[in-house]
Parts: C-alpha cells; structure tokens; sequence
C-alpha cells in the first residue's frame, strides 16, 4: 500500500510539470501570435490617422478663415470633437499650420520621385510630377491654401519649409533644363518657368471648389495640359486634349453667364 502510495505522488508531479510545460508553451504562443493578426491597426497608427485628420481638418479651416482668424475652437468644432481631444495630438496651432505646410511638400517631393521614375523624357517628368501634386492638392490634403500663409510660421518651422521648398524647386528645373536637352521642351529660363508653373498649380486651391462645374481630374488634366502646351518644343493637342478643351470651354460659358467662380 505504500509503494502504491509513493507511485501516486510521483504521478501527480509529472502531471503537475507537464502541464506546467503545456501553460507556459499556450503563453508563449499567445505572445508571439499578434491580437487579430495584425489586421486592425495598431494604437501608435491609430493616433496617426486621427493626427492627420487634425492637420487637414485645420488646414480647411486656415483656407477658409485664414491662419490668424481660425482657433482651435473652430478647428474641433469641424471635426465634431472637443478641443481638450485635439490636445492629445498636437501641442498649438502652428504646429498644425507647419504639419500642412510639410504634408504638402511630402506630396512634391514624393511626385517629383515617380515622375524622375516613369517620364520618358523631361516634359512627361514634369507632368506626372504636376499630375500627381495638385491632384493631392485639390483632393487628398483638402486645399491647403495655407501655402500662401508662409508668413504665419514661426522662424524655425520657416526656415525648415524653405530648404524644403528650394530642394523641390531645384529638381523641378532640372526637368526643365533634361528637357531642352532631350528636345521636349523648348528654350527657355529653366527659373523663371517653375516659379510661374509651380506658382500657378499651389494658386488653384484658392478658387477650387469641390461642389463646383469641375471636377478635380477635368482641373489637373486641363491646368497640366495648359502648362505642357505652353513649354513644349513640339506644341499638339491630342483627341482626348480636344474633348477636355471643348468641355472646360462650356464650362466656362455657363459660368460666365451665371456669374459663377465655381
């Protein structure tokens, strides 16, 4: 009965370790096996959308109020949430105001990548570049006319943005001068071409309208389209060219007649 018992006890510790064994291999498992597979975002990207949902939500509201006349107020009131929420993300309105400004020149400097990448020559670099820009302009960052509010940075965030700006503007006119090498473009002043092209493409946000006669694609293919023609050695309208002309050209029409800046 004894030996019986001793062979009991000895049963139960290797039962106990085994599962031991078992409860620490599950809690193993379950560490390294991520929660829903990572299909649902993390909390680190979680405050990042809702971060960047804060910087277009402000830059809509510096477009349409200007830097100085819009408050964090106005800015939470937009995204129906309070303004002690906003503060969980950023820390003042120029922060916001620098974050535009730098979402902005990420979509120029990243369009100017896949144009260098795709275009066969210097004019078809130069349009996917402007292709892609203002149609981040007009649509994905939500018309940040804040680029015109330059002057509302702190010195820093200014000085920042400038060296930013410059480099994108010296790869511009390098498309330009690739493209009086390759003979797409015509002779010209590499400078003064992407000051008034760039200028042209950062002023649209200010008199576009989403609910308006045109859409985002009939402006960047006509504004873009507008902008080749001019620079081109070879100036020629295309049949898809002709059909946008004819259309911006009745749009034009009933606006002038409605008296609508749409």
């Amino acid at each position: 009965m004894g030996n019986l018992t001793i062979l009991f006890s000895h049963m139960q510790v290797r039962v106990k370790k085994s599962l031991a064994r078992k409860r620490g291999t599950d809690a193993e498992r379950e560490v390294s096996v991520p929660a829903w597979g990572q299909l649902l975002p993390s909390h680190a990207e979680r405050a990042e959308l809702k971060r960047n949902s804060i910087v277009r939500a402000a830059a809509q509201c510096f477009n349409r109020s200007g830097f100085h006349g819009t408050s964090m107020d106005d800015i939470a009131a937009r995204l129906g949430v309070t303004k002690a929420a906003l503060y969980r993300y950023v820390t003042t309105k120029h922060e916001l105001l620098f974050a535009s400004f730098n979402m902005a020149m990420d979509s120029s400097l990243a369009n100017l990548d896949r144009g260098e990448k795709e275009g066969a020559n210097g004019l078809e670099k130069l349009q996917i570049a402007l292709r892609g820009y203002l149609a981040d302009l007009i649509g994905v960052l939500g018309h940040p006319v804040v680029l015109l509010e330059e002057s509302a940075l702190l010195a820093e965030q200014s000085r920042a943005i400038i060296r930013r700006r410059d480099a994108a503007e010296a790869r511009y006119r390098g498309l330009v001068v690739l493209g009086m090498k390759d003979g797409s473009i015509a002779p010209c002043n590499p400078k003064l071409t992407v000051f008034a092209v760039i200028g042209a493409i950062n002023w649209v946000p200010k008199w576009y309208r989403r609910d308006g006669e045109l859409s985002a694609d009939d402006v960047v293919e006509s504004l873009v389209n507008f902008i080749s023609r001019s620079i081109e050695a070879r100036p020629g309208s295309t049949g898809a060219d002709k059909v946008r002309g004819a259309k911006l050209q009745s749009v034009t029409s009933n606006r002038t007649t409605k008296g609508d800046r749409k």
